[in-house]
């Protein structure tokens, strides 16, 4: 009877730690530690504050390249205006010169005046000290736009000798020279047309002398006493590059 009591008793089997590991699947070595793949979270903290630096530096680039775009458009059209202007200019000035031509044959000639030059001899000399600049024969024009201007200071055409003396100056990079010349035109000759361009160009050597307050001063002025000057746009543009 004890044997058969033994018999049908159910034997309770004792699985292994080996074989219980063995049979998991998401068990894990006890000699080993579980790896972790992803990065660390220092690393990706690290990597997003290099990449805002980055954006700030390529921010900060493009805006200086927008600038420096701007102030190239800005003096690519000064200067296609200035050149523009000029043809136009010389134009008025010949008309100028055949009016005050006209009106000089209206009055009686002395005998003192028999040896003056008429006005298209005049008129010759100051386009023969021009066509010298434009040939860029910058030290002959000078030589000869101040004889004009030396020799008829009251001529019509004498602004316009001392602003374009003033122009090659500034060509040759002798800034004191020109700075003299476009105020000699503004002081001497206040009721003149080129008063308005001498004044923009001493703006202009007052802003390339790192004087900003000085030409913004010549700018203001032009802008408020020649507002439909082609000089006044111009210190316009100047203002708004800054």
């Amino acid at each position: 009877m004890i044997c058969s009591l033994f018999a049908s008793a159910e034997v309770p089997v004792v699985q292994s730690q080996a074989d219980h590991v063995a049979t998991s699947s998401s068990a894990v070595p006890l000699n080993r530690t579980q790896n972790t793949n992803g990065p660390s979270t220092e690393l990706i903290e690290t990597l997003m504050f290099q990449v805002q630096q980055l954006e700030s530096t390529v921010a900060e680039q493009r805006g200086l390249i927008e600038e420096l775009s701007y102030q190239v458009q800005v003096l690519q059209q000064e200067q296609k205006e200035r050149y523009i202007d000029l043809d136009n200019r010389i134009q008025s000035i010949q008309q100028q010169a055949v009016t005050t031509a006209a009106t000089t044959q209206a009055v009686p000639v002395t005998d003192d005046a028999q040896t003056a030059l008429t006005d298209e001899e005049i008129l010759a000399q100051y386009n023969a000290a021009t066509a010298l600049m434009q040939e860029r024969k910058f030290d002959e024009s000078i030589a000869r736009l101040s004889e004009f201007a030396q020799q008829h200071p009251d001529h019509p055409l004498t602004p316009n000798a001392w602003y374009w003396t003033g122009e090659i100056y500034l060509v040759q990079r002798q800034v004191e020279s020109a700075r003299t010349s476009f105020e000699k035109v503004v002081a001497d000759y206040p009721d003149h047309a080129k008063v308005s361009d001498s004044l923009y160009k001493l703006g202009v050597i007052a802003q390339q002398g790192s004087k900003p307050e000085l030409a913004k001063t010549y700018f203001e002025r032009v802008i408020k006493d020649y507002p439909s000057t082609q000089s006044a746009k111009l210190s316009e543009a100047r203002l708004n590059s800054n």
